[in-house]
């Protein structure tokens, strides 16, 4: 990634290309070794390595997953986005097994960036919508 990128286009290209494709490798060039989830779900590491771990997770729970930037605001070190998942829930995801329904759910993320690289990160996600999709919820 180009030094001269804004930390929103880097937010892009993560998003783009470790959440979306997968590209577990690109973790440890985008994320600080000392990177805290302020919002790790229980059971998730709140480290660099539970990115990773999530990643792989949501690709292994949510068949054909596209996620859709729908914004995206940096102010200085601070980035936020609103996103779109989209897929069919096929796989275990956090103990919910799998409906085969397809399923959407938004997420919003704050990552704060250090020298162009991830180093915190808070998240709130449509949780609620997600399990009443997938049926684990009336």
């Amino acid at each position: 990634m180009n030094t001269q990128a804004s930390n929103a286009e880097r937010m892009r290209y993560f998003v783009e290309q470790v959440q979306q494709k997968g590209r577990l490798e690109l973790i440890d060039r985008l994320v600080r070794p000392d990177f805290r989830n302020h919002t790790a779900e229980p059971g998730q590491a709140a480290d660099r390595a539970g990115i990773g771990e999530t990643v792989a997770a949501m690709h292994q729970a949510f068949s054909d997953l596209t996620i859709r930037i729908l914004h995206c605001v940096g102010n200085g070190d601070l980035v936020a986005t609103h996103k779109m998942f989209r897929g069919r829930h096929t796989g275990t995801w956090f103990g919910l097994p799998p409906s085969g329904n397809a399923v959407e759910f938004r997420v919003m993320d704050l990552v704060r960036f250090e020298d162009g690289l991830w180093a915190e990160h808070w998240a709130v996600a449509g949780g609620a919508s997600l399990l009443r999709q997938t049926g684990a919820l009336g």
